[in-house]
Parts: structure tokens; sequence; C-alpha cells
């Protein structure tokens, strides 16, 4: 059953697309992007933020932990490198070649050290988007092809699932994930009729659960491991991006958002945050061997 609870918003800061919630656990700091900004925000553990805004992309897509206080951003033209502690940019890969008209958008890492990124066809019309998994031994391998829009992804306890969220076609998929990061038995999650909205970004709890963002559809569903339809919380922002779930015991809900088109809602753009009863877990980072 769909319920609207009591939303605190972090930050005044509105953004245009915000994308690619993400917590570390081990600083305590909230992370995440504006697409369009194209910028990168940090809600350090004494709760200010700090904002780096990268003018010389057209967009970020996402940001993962990588060791020694950087990140690696998946941006319009490539993956790089950013380092928090000079705000430095350095390449870091393409393995996308440097086809047109193609961004790289959401990213995570799995339980067992590989990194997952996704493409985006810039209009996003063309099935052009492909999932990318490089492991820790710097080796890149194509995991998935044919999306016009990749989102997600998010792996289960074990990291023996991956879920995937194809956004323009209007589903989530689950495959099965071995260490060395290949996918086998691709099969249908869930399907999302239009009233639902878009799947975008998702995280997954401890009991195996996945909560996941909807796109145009102003809410986000928790999911069962089968793919039933725990709960529904809807929010006062139609276009719902990317989900995380942080705080001291992993109990918060953090939903990133972007504007409406037409202004219409003066919290489009925010990000939300609420309590839940199951937590979830420390998102890992890319340590290369």
């Amino acid at each position: 059953m769909a319920r609207s609870p009591d939303w605190r918003i972090l930050t005044d800061y509105r953004d245009k697309l915000g994308e690619s919630a993400q917590w570390n656990s081990a600083t305590g700091e909230f992370y995440w992007v504006d697409y369009y900004g194209p910028t990168i925000h940090r809600i350090s553990a004494d709760g200010k933020r700090k904002d780096w805004t990268l003018s010389q992309f057209a967009s970020i897509g996402s940001l993962v932990f990588y060791e020694d206080d950087r990140l690696l951003i998946g941006v319009d033209r490539g993956i790089y490198f950013f380092d928090l502690r000079d705000g430095s940019v350095t390449p870091f890969a393409d393995p996308n070649h440097g086809r047109p008209d193609i961004a790289y958008n959401d990213a995570k890492i799995d339980r067992h050290g590989n990194y997952w990124i996704g493409t985006v066809d810039a209009t996003e019309t063309l099935p052009r988007g492909i999932l990318y998994v490089l492991n820790r031994r710097g080796k890149w391998r194509i995991g998935d092809s044919g999306f016009v829009v990749c989102n997600g992804p998010t792996f289960s306890p074990k990291g023996d699932v991956l879920y995937f969220s194809d956004s323009m076609g209007r589903q989530s998929l689950a495959y099965d994930l071995d260490p060395a990061g290949k996918l086998t038995r691709r099969r249908v999650f869930q399907k999302f009729t239009e009233g639902d909205g878009i799947p975008d970004g998702c995280c997954v709890d401890v009991e195996g659960c996945v909560w996941v963002a909807m796109y145009d559809g102003g809410k986000v569903f928790r999911l069962s491991p089968s793919g039933e339809r725990l709960e529904t919380l809807l929010l006062p922002a139609r276009n719902v991006t990317s989900c995380c779930l942080g705080g001291k015991d992993l109990r918060t809900l953090f939903v990133t958002s972007g504007h409406a088109a037409d202004g219409s809602e003066p919290e489009g753009g925010a990000v939300f945050t609420i309590e839940v009863a199951v937590p979830g877990l420390p998102e890992p980072v890319f340590k290369p061997i």
C-alpha cells in the first residue's frame, strides 16, 4: 500500500538532476551528484556541505569510492579519477572508445570488488547503452548491452545477484553474478507500468530487498528478493532518481530527485531522507590489485 511519509530535506540545494546517492561508511559522509551541474556534493559527518563543479564536462552520471581519498566518476567523455584532497581530475579509462553521443551513467562496486558502470544514448531513443564491468586486475568486459539508458546497478547481500534498471524498457532485470564479474541467467525481476514511473537508481538492504527510485513516478518501491512489492513510499517530487541506505546504523534512506520540467515542484531537485526499519550494507571501495 502506498504511503506518504514525513520526509526530511537534507539541504537547501536543489539539483537540476540529482543522481548517484552513495554513503561512505568509513567516513560517515553522504555523496551525490548533479548530472547537469555537473557537480559532486558531499555532506560531511558534521553536516556541512561541500560542492565541486566540474565545468570542463557536460554531465556527470555517477561516483564510486576509490582508495586514497579518490573517487571514480563517470562523465560524458569517460571515467576519471577525482581527488577529494585538491579537486583535481585525471583520466582513468574509456571502454566506450569515444563512440559519439554516448555518456557514462550509473555505477557501483559489487561485493567482490568489481566496478560496474553503464552508458546512455544521448538521445534516449537508441539501444546503444552498454553495461561494463572492470575487475580488480584492470580487465574490462561487457556485462550486457542493447539498452537505451543503463541505471542501477545494485547487488544482493551475498553478491551473487546483480539487479539492473533497464529504464526505457520499464523493467528491472536480475542476473546471477560470479566473483569474476560474469553475468548469467538474465531474467525480468520486475515490470513497471507508465503509472509506476521509470526505474532508475536502486540499492539493497540486509534482507536482500531492493529499493528502486521511480523517475516520473514520484515514489520508491521496496521489492522482496522474489519481486513482491512490499512498500511504496510517495515523495513530493515526481522525478525521483537514486537512493541509498546510510547514516550511523545504515537505516537512513537517502533519495535524490530532479527538477520538474515545468518548474511546478518547489521540492524537485531536493535530497530526501527518512528512517526505515531494515538497514543497508556498506558500499565497497574499488581497490585494484
